[in-house]
């Protein structure tokens, strides 16, 4: 995926999360707490994958790294 594509798909993420997140604060408050709790649980879903995504980039960056200064070629 080109950086260009990234970057976009990045904006609509946190677009989206941002709005899931303040709907789901106003469903609370006006009294539909069934639809904010399923709301907030996508919130959740989406920041976990992304939380783990991120994880695998920099467990992969840091071994290439390390990998990479012991090579003796």
């Amino acid at each position: 995926m080109d950086e260009k594509k990234k970057g976009k798909l990045q904006i609509l993420v946190i677009i989206l999360m941002i709005l899931l997140l303040v709907a789901t604060f106003v469903l609370f408050f006006v009294g539909k707490y069934m639809v904010a709790f399923i709301l907030f649980g996508i919130f959740m879903l989406i920041l976990n994958f992304i939380s783990s995504w991120k994880n695998l980039d920099n467990a992969d960056y840091v071994y290439r790294k390390i990998h990479k200064g012991n090579q003796k070629w």
